[in-house]
């Protein structure tokens, strides 16, 4: 007799927090290695793909209080990996962007990243990682149609 849906479903959770633990350990060295906080290397990731926003639209994206992000987004300039200009609509806004020493920082946690996950692949038979690349597309494909 098989597990039930409920207790599939509970092992998929421990198994997905299992590989977010593991894909964080390879972020991790990256983040030691810089002297960075979690919510530091957050911000860089997000404004890795999110250029020119607004410190108010990096705190919400991060899930903190504006006056944290100010805090946290002053670090990275002080450290030269983010660029805080003046909105050209709005004088009064700033807008961050990563500076050529954050995008590289950043490009190489992605690829230690991936390189890490691609460790884990090297485990998969074709099959089961054409099965992955199809369950994850699912995934995406449902989510977007959410949202």
């Amino acid at each position: 007799m098989g597990l039930s849906r409920e207790e599939t479903v509970a092992q998929v959770l421990d198994l997905q927090a299992q590989m977010m633990r593991s894909s964080m350990r390879h972020h991790s060295q990256t983040m030691v290695g810089a002297n960075l906080t979690p919510v530091q290397f957050h911000l860089l990731l997000f404004l890795h793909s999110h250029r020119g926003i607004p410190t108010a639209e990096a705190a919400d994206a991060m899930g903190v209080r504006a006056n944290i992000a100010t805090g946290v987004v002053q670090r990275l300039v002080d450290r030269g990996w983010v660029a805080r200009e003046p909105s050209p609509e709005d004088g009064r806004v700033r807008l961050l962007s990563l500076t050529s020493e954050g995008d590289e920082l950043v490009n190489q946690a992605v690829s230690e990243a991936e390189q890490g996950f691609i460790e884990h692949l090297n485990v998969l038979s074709d099959e089961q990682v054409e099965q992955l690349r199809g369950i994850l597309q699912t995934f995406i494909d449902a989510g977007a149609a959410e949202g």
